[in-house]
C-alpha cells in the first residue's frame, strides 16, 4: 500500500532537505520505533521493533529527492521531495510503500519540520 503525506514548513527547501538527507542529522530526529544504529553515507543500520533494518539512502541535492530502499527485502521504500512555497517556505511531501503503519509518514514529516524549526531558532 502507497501512503502519502505532506507538510508544510517554514524554512527554505535547502535547509529541509539537508536536515532529511545528512545521516549524522537524520539520526537525531528520526521518530519511534526506529533509531539508528550505524551509518555510512548511503546506508543506514536501523533497529526497529521488529529488528534491524539496513536501507540505502540516495540523495539528489540537484532536485532535492531523498530516496530510500530497504536492503534485506524487508521495510519501508520511499521518496521525499522538498520544493519552495511561497517567499520563503517548503512543502515536504513524502510517499512510502510497504509500511505496516500508516502514521509513520505524517509522524516522520512532523518530525523533519520540528528539527528544521529548532535548528532554524537555536543559538
Amino acid at each position: 500500500m502507497t501512503i502519502h503525506a505532506r507538510r508544510d514548513v517554514p524554512a527554505l527547501p535547502d535547509l529541509v532537505f539537508a536536515a532529511a538527507a545528512d545521516p549524522a542529522r537524520l539520526a537525531s530526529w528520526l521518530p519511534d520505533p526506529y533509531q539508528v544504529v550505524g551509518r555510512t553515507d548511503d546506508v543506514l543500520i536501523l533497529r526497529a521493533e521488529d529488528g534491524p533494518h539496513q536501507v540505502g539512502l540516495a540523495a539528489d541535492y540537484d532536485r532535492l529527492l531523498l530516496a530510500w530502499t530497504p536492503l534485506a527485502g524487508h521495510g519501508c521504500r520511499g521518496e521525499l521531495r522538498v520544493s519552495l512555497v511561497g517567499a520563503a517556505g517548503s512543502v515536504a511531501e513524502l510517499q512510502v510503500d510497504g509500511c505496516p503503519d500508516e502514521q509513520f509518514p505524517s509522524r516522520l514529516l512532523e518530525a523533519l519540520a520540528n528539527e528544521v524549526e529548532r535548528n532554524l531558532t537555536a543559538g
